[in-house]
């Protein structure tokens, strides 16, 4: 890194950096109301976008409400359509309410009869024969299949029993990985390399899936990274997701001041939002918990229990009217009795 590059990270001795930081992303974020639901990209049709993805991002949300992941093979068929395009049958969920056209419960005989659609069934890539085995596999049902029609024994006639059992049913996943969601393929413009844009994050189950490229699979799930890959991991995908959400929109963040955002959210060893349930409402001191949300809960909390506000921080500070312990209020200046007394003699 250039000389003039460091200079640029360089940090006075007392510089107020989380209040920098939050504003820094905060400011911005206003000028993002009016972009978010008009930015014209490929991806943004896909995936959640400006304020907010900057939102679920420092709430902390435990799942994206677009989960997206970025799925790359490996490099011996990374090349090849037909291989990618097997991968992505592989891959893709199929549940059973995409492929059924209609369902009839026959209460007196406890039979569940399923007429699948072909249209369907012929783009997923599967046979009736295939669905009614995977039925049985699962659910342990005896099926008869007559074309495009499955018919299920339940082994019950209560009308409560076939209700139940048809729910499962229709939410069952009948090919494909379960939380992939679906998926599509791309292409590299510069390497040529086809890749698979999955609607779904479970990395955990796709990263060992035979073909794809466990050290490429990126998503924006921050949560799934957490469980698999640990908290630095997740610490570097909040910076790099706040920063491909704000490059999206225009905005330019120095990164500095979102590494330390996501360096606040992970600092405990786990994930914890901005908000009142997170760091805010974490805070050591009384009177700045009080001052975010639920004042009088707070002090009356803090009364009961008798706590103590040492008064280290910005906020309390700036209730009751004090110096704020940032910039020159860092520096105490102290003097001796006699050297005081002295000075006074020599006026």
């Amino acid at each position: 890194m250039a000389k003039e590059d460091k200079n640029r990270f360089l940090v006075q001795y007392g510089e107020a950096v989380g209040t920098i930081a939050a504003q820094s992303l905060g400011e911005p974020g206003t000028q993002m109301i009016l972009r978010t639901f008009h930015y014209a990209g490929v991806e943004s049709t896909m995936s959640t976008s400006g304020l907010p993805r900057i939102v679920e991002l420092v709430d902390a949300k435990k799942k994206p409400t677009t989960p997206i992941t970025y799925i790359y093979l490996d490099k011996d068929i990374a090349k090849s359509f037909e291989k990618a395009d097997e991968m992505i049958r592989k891959i893709s969920e199929v549940t059973m309410s995409s492929v059924v056209r209609r369902v009839d419960e026959n209460f007196a005989k406890g039979k569940i009869r399923l007429i699948l659609s072909s249209q369907e069934i012929e783009a997923a890539r599967i046979t009736p024969k295939s669905v009614a085995s995977k039925i049985s596999k699962d659910f342990g049902f005896e099926t008869k299949v007559d074309g495009r029609i499955i018919e299920i024994k339940i082994g019950t006639r209560d009308p409560k029993k076939v209700r139940s059992e048809r729910v499962r049913i229709m939410n069952s996943v009948i090919s494909g990985i379960d939380g992939a969601g679906k998926v599509t393929l791309r292409q590299d413009d510069k390497t040529k390399e086809f890749y698979l844009v999955a609607a779904g994050s479970d990395i955990e189950s796709l990263i060992d899936i035979q073909g794809v490229d466990s050290t490429r699979i990126i998503t924006n799930d921050v949560f799934a990274i957490y469980r698999l890959f640990g908290v630095e991991a997740a610490r570097n995908s909040i910076v790099s997701e706040l920063a491909k959400t704000l490059d999206e929109q225009r905005i330019g963040v120095s990164r500095r001041h979102l590494s330390l955002i996501a360096d606040a959210m992970t600092a405990r060893g786990n994930i914890k939002g901005v908000g009142r349930h997170g760091l805010s409402g974490e805070k050591g001191s009384v009177l700045a918990r009080a001052a975010y949300e639920e004042t009088i809960k707070h002090l009356v909390h803090a009364a009961v229990y008798g706590e103590i506000d040492h008064m280290n921080g910005v906020t309390e500070n700036v209730l009751i009217g004090k110096q704020v312990p940032v910039g020159t209020g860092t520096v105490k200046l102290a003097i001796r009795k006699e050297d005081l007394s002295r000075t006074a003699k020599k006026k």
